[in-house]
Parts: C-alpha cells; sequence; structure tokens
C-alpha cells in the first residue's frame, strides 16, 4: 500500500480503540504461586490486628432450668 492510503486504512480500522481502552490488570496479578505471608502483609492481604476479638454476648440471657450444683438441698 502506498503511505497515504495505508494511513486511511488504519484509520478506518482502527478508529474504535480510541474510545475504548480494556482496564489494566491488577498488580501482581501474573505472578505463578503462592506469595510469601511477608508479602502478604506488605500488600495488604492480611491485616494483623493484636488485641483480641471481643467474645459475642447474647442479647438475652440464658433461662435457669436447674439450680447450681452447690447449693443443692440436702435433705
Amino acid at each position: 500500500f502506498p503511505e497515504g492510503e495505508r494511513e486511511r486504512k488504519i484509520a478506518t480500522c482502527s478508529r474504535h480503540r480510541s474510545r475504548y481502552a480494556p482496564p489494566d490488570t491488577p498488580d501482581n496479578f501474573w505472578e505463578v504461586g503462592f506469595p510469601s505471608t511477608q508479602m502478604c502483609v506488605e500488600r495488604g492481604y492480611i491485616k494483623e490486628d493484636l488485641s483480641p476479638c471481643p467474645r459475642p454476648k447474647r442479647r438475652q440471657p440464658y433461662n435457669v432450668m436447674f439450680s447450681p450444683k452447690g447449693k443443692e438441698q440436702k435433705t
């Protein structure tokens, strides 16, 4: 193709490329294998929380069905 015709052909075939750009892949997407624990912490996959998690509390306390062992009546 001559230079001018080639430019026109490229402009007609490839004009949609300027409208849509595919999104980039995330960082470290193409790395094969599992990352080390240190690498996961650095990337933010693992959040280290040094405080112990609080125990969940019941909204309603349990109903007492039996008296405790130490308070049984002896007859």
